[in-house]
């Protein structure tokens, strides 16, 4: 308790809940994007699946371990009480973000002949802010 103290008077920011929440959204999206970036190139090098096809599948799954760790971990708060529709609007959400990064990778690859994961970092940089502001909004604020 006396080292969150210390910590909290040197850093007056991180009194700031949505500052805090968007730097374990960082942490948490870091560590699902690791896993959304080896299973894309592990399933599309490796295995042979067609790129847009292992994009699908590495977005999905690092997603679903984010839904995880932001409902436990990040967002204290829950807007929608029922777990069934607040997991149904975090498919909503997500699913905006996949065609958003699916149609990134797209473009960037196919018509601006970008190296894949180059195309899939910076897709990753639209839908991280996506994702952390929709679901912020509409699944984790007081209305």
């Amino acid at each position: 308790m006396r080292i969150e103290a210390a910590v909290l008077s040197k850093f007056p920011v991180l009194k700031n809940e949505t500052f805090v929440q968007a730097l374990k959204y960082f942490i948490v999206g870091g560590f699902c994007t690791v896993l959304d970036f080896a299973l894309l190139y592990i399933l599309t090098n490796f295995v042979g699946i067609n790129y847009l096809t292992s994009s699908v599948i590495s977005y999905m799954s690092g997603t679903f371990l984010n839904y995880y760790l932001c409902t436990f971990w990040i967002f204290k708060h829950r807007a929608i009480e029922n777990r069934k529709h607040e997991f149904l609007y975090y498919v909503v959400i997500t699913g905006i973000g996949l065609v958003i990064n699916t149609a990134l990778i797209y473009c960037f690859t196919e018509f601006l002949g970008l190296f894949l994961m180059l195309s899939k970092l910076l897709s990753t940089f639209v839908t991280y802010w996506w994702n952390f502001l929709a679901r912020k909004y509409f699944l984790h604020t007081i209305r």
